[in-house]
């Protein structure tokens, strides 16, 4: 098999970071950064830059072996990128005004309602990033290449 670019795999470290750096420290472009950014990085930065990493490679290497990617691959990872970006816009911080986000700032019942929101969107995007890196270490191996077969129930 030919193998093919790699940039996919470039563009998706790239990414990560960013998604990851909106998720961490995003609130300070608003004036909303305060004592849980530190928290945030050192738990969700940490966790979600090595998964893309991991991501990254993998997918790097399919390309390098030739392999094709699923596209639930690629689903899973811009899912899970989707709901990094509404969890910045949601995840609380401690400021001196008290608990903020960016979309809602400090006043309720919004700062409530998009806590409550954020935490479903935390876990998705954690689910889909994992489940996008199992896809991409499967593609490496050339799961995706694979004929499918049909099993035989015997009736």
């Amino acid at each position: 098999m030919q193998p093919r670019s790699r940039l996919p795999g470039a563009l998706i470290a790239v990414g990560g970071v960013v998604v990851v750096a909106w998720v961490v420290f995003g609130r300070a472009l608003f004036g909303v950064a305060g004592q849980l950014t530190v928290v945030y990085l050192v738990t969700l930065g940490v966790l979600l830059v090595v998964l893309n990493a991991f991501i990254s490679d993998s997918v790097m290497r399919t390309a390098r072996r030739g392999f094709q990617h699923r596209r639930a691959t690629f689903a899973m990872l811009f899912v899970s990128w989707g709901c990094a970006l509404v969890l910045g816009l949601l995840i609380p911080d401690i400021t001196t005004d008290g608990l903020q986000t960016i979309a809602t700032g400090a006043s309720e019942p919004g700062r409530g309602i998009a806590v409550g929101f954020a935490n479903p969107f935390g876990v998705v995007m954690v689910v889909c990033t994992i489940w996008a890196l199992v896809l991409a270490r499967g593609d490496s191996n050339g799961r995706a290449d694979r004929p499918h077969v049909e099993e035989d129930d015997g009736y």
